[in-house]
């Protein structure tokens, strides 16, 4: 189960590359996003320690990627291509993430 997260944030640069070139700080919010999202929909009731792993992911990458998320709206408003993949990435977790 360990394993899952170590084989994901592998193969993020590999996910990375196949969009546009996009900056590397909104390359870095995409990545946040995406890893808040799916830790975001796992729960774990049974397992006491991988429910508190999950919480530690979901606080740490829902955290940066909703700071990187309102950061990059304002930095790159006047780029409507940019602006657009942003918003396609600024998920519900990201958008709704409460410490």
């Amino acid at each position: 189960m360990k394993l899952l997260p170590v084989l994901l944030f592998s193969c993020l640069p590999l996910l990375a590359g196949a969009q546009e070139k996009l900056p590397k700080d909104v390359t870095r919010f995409v990545e946040n996003a995406q890893m808040c999202e799916h830790f975001a929909g796992e729960w774990d009731d049974n397992d006491k320690a991988r429910q508190r792993e999950i919480t530690q992911a979901v606080a740490s990458s829902c955290g940066q990627a909703q700071r990187q998320w309102k950061r990059l709206r304002v930095k790159y408003a006047g780029q409507p291509a940019i602006h657009k993949v942003i918003d396609a990435h600024a998920n519900d977790a990201v958008r709704s993430f409460r410490k």
